[in-house]
């Protein structure tokens, strides 16, 4: 009897023990955030992506009781940002606000890259679905649509300029030329404002650019909208073409998106996207973030994002490798 006893006592202290362990190891285990998280942004203070990635915080913050911080490094089309976010801690406390370039169209214009856009990163939420750009023509041109700038090109050959400020804005003018057999000069700018003044004095004809910048010049009257550069019409301009309806399987919109290190914990990420789609899907938001010129759902999942990182990529490729562009 007194055997048993012992035999029980000592079952007991061990049950106990490994309870107790048990119940150690959990209370050490980290809350997610266990303090301020960084969201690394890869364009500069005032951008759209950046504008954009601060509303997100802000909900952020609010719905974690935390701080949000934003780190602008911008340069390198974005490389800089990723580089460092790629090679961080996945504790889920420096994230990447990402846009197109970084993720898809990089491997395609540089031969080695300080990251691996297909494997260093855990896609979490879109920020925004789409950011389409639009084409618009100096008021004075003679053209009032997508056929007559076509039309005007082919009956004035050489005479035509793109001011682009950005990657993709070169990128679709050059995509535009090919698919309607047009030449037009691809001017590359490093900052918005002298693109958009190029173009308004007439020392360029055309801009390729982001529909909240055009748009008090288009009111005045001194630039004239001929399409949106995406795949459908974008709701606060619905008598714009889109490019896509006059030439399919061409169009190229901008994105951004928020990924973390590879390995980030899956709790973590899913707490992130839920959070962050919650308040997206918000109609207010929605038309701060059309008010930008970006459309965003809020309904992806962190796997379906990490889908359409895939496909975008895919369809980079594709558009670079068939303009004949190699990597540097």
């Amino acid at each position: 009897m007194a055997a048993r006893t012992a035999s029980a006592l000592l079952a007991s202290l061990i049950c106990g023990v490994a309870l107790c362990g048990v119940g150690s190891a959990a209370a050490q285990a980290p809350a997610w955030p266990s303090g301020p998280v960084t969201i690394v942004a890869s364009t500069p203070v005032g951008s759209r992506q950046d504008i954009a990635t601060r509303l997100v915080a802000q909900a952020l913050a609010a719905a974690f009781k935390q701080t949000f911080t934003i780190e602008n490094r911008p340069g390198g089309n974005g490389i800089i940002a990723a580089r460092d976010v790629a090679h961080a801690k996945p504790d889920g406390e420096t994230l990447l606000s990402s846009g197109n370039s970084p993720i898809a169209a990089n491997p395609f214009l540089f031969k080695s890259l300080p990251y691996n856009p297909a494997k260093d990163f855990t896609a979490i939420v879109m920020i925004t679905d789409g950011n389409p750009l639009v084409l618009a023509v100096n008021a004075g041109l003679p053209v009032h649509n997508l056929a007559e700038y076509v039309a005007y090109a082919k009956g004035h050959p050489g005479k035509l300029s793109n001011a682009g400020f950005g990657q993709l804005s070169w990128i679709m003018g050059s995509v535009l030329d090919k698919a309607a057999g047009i030449d037009t000069l691809q001017v590359r700018y490093t900052s918005l404002a002298p693109s958009l003044t190029d173009t308004i004095e007439g020392r360029t004809t055309s801009a390729i650019t982001t529909l909240d910048s055009v748009q008090p010049y288009v009111a005045s009257g001194k630039l004239r909208l001929i399409a949106t550069v995406g795949r459908e019409r974008f709701p606060t301009i619905p008598d714009v073409p889109a490019i896509e309806e006059v030439y399919p399987g061409i169009a190229m919109e901008g994105w951004f998106v928020l990924v973390g290190p590879a390995g980030m914990a899956k709790d973590v990420v899913e707490k992130i996207n839920t959070a962050a789609n919650a308040y997206e899907r918000q109609p207010d938001v929605q038309k701060k973030m059309l008010a930008l010129g970006s459309i965003v759902h809020g309904n992806k999942t962190p796997e379906q994002v990490a889908a359409f990182m895939r496909d975008e990529t895919a369809r980079w490729g594709k558009i670079l490798t068939g303009l004949g562009i190699k990597p540097q």
